[in-house]
């Protein structure tokens, strides 16, 4: 005896459309959607990147983001260039966190929310200092360098100047053309490139993002 058709099995070939508007949905609202449990919607509304709750989260893809929270542990130290919503993401995750930031309106933003361990540091770009050397400037070595502001080209020039023997660089948006000679000068240093690529929180394009390691790293890559 034939078991009857669900009626969604039935419509599907009859309005492929609309089939095909519903599924989408389901990709941002459904219970069971990665996009719905990361967050996506609640990033979409406020404009900025969040997860449900809207604890905040970096603005890079969602693989590389829960590659990092679950790989980031309480005692590394981690250098940031381009403060935001993922510096508290940082701060919950590591031992302390140097953010330096070039616009005075979002550094007080920043600033009024950031939690202890993080020393917020506010450039002038118009000054002699070069905001490239920052991290190295500091007086000690970073177990996790972040490239996700200006100038990241030579920010990656000068990242082996300021990362422990342990350390990893997360270069957001590591398009290979625009980026090639810092992505050359880190593998001429031993390091290798491992490559995550998705959705940021909001996005409809895909973007990537390289995390650069050499043997025995912080990360155990």
């Amino acid at each position: 005896m034939n078991k009857k058709r669900p009626i969604r099995s039935v419509l599907r070939p009859l309005f492929p459309s609309v089939a095909l508007f519903v599924k989408t949905l389901g990709l941002v609202y459904s219970r069971r959607s990665m996009l719905r449990q990361r967050g996506y919607a609640e990033s979409s509304k406020s404009k900025r990147a969040c997860r449900r709750d809207g604890s905040p989260l970096p603005w890079m893809n969602y693989h590389v983001i829960q590659f990092l929270e679950e790989r980031l542990t309480k005692d590394l130290s981690l250098f940031e260039y381009g403060s935001g919503t993922s510096t508290a993401f940082y701060a919950a995750l590591v031992k302390d966190v140097v953010s330096v930031e070039t616009e005075p309106d979002w550094y007080a933003e920043v600033k009024a929310v950031i939690p202890d361990n993080v020393e917020l540091v506010q450039f002038d770009m118009s000054g002699e200092e070069r905001y490239a050397e920052l991290a190295a400037k500091q007086g000690r070595k970073f177990d996790v360098i972040v490239v996700d502001a200006h100038e990241r080209t030579e920010c990656l020039l000068e990242a082996p100047n300021a990362v422990s023997d342990r350390g990893v660089i997360v270069l957001d948006d590591s398009t290979p053309a625009e980026h090639r000679q810092g992505i050359e000068l880190l593998k001429s240093h031993g390091f290798r490139e491992l490559l995550f690529e998705g959705l940021k929180p909001g996005s409809i394009k895909a973007y990537r993002t390289s995390v650069f390691y050499r043997d025995r790293n912080c990360l155990n890559i």
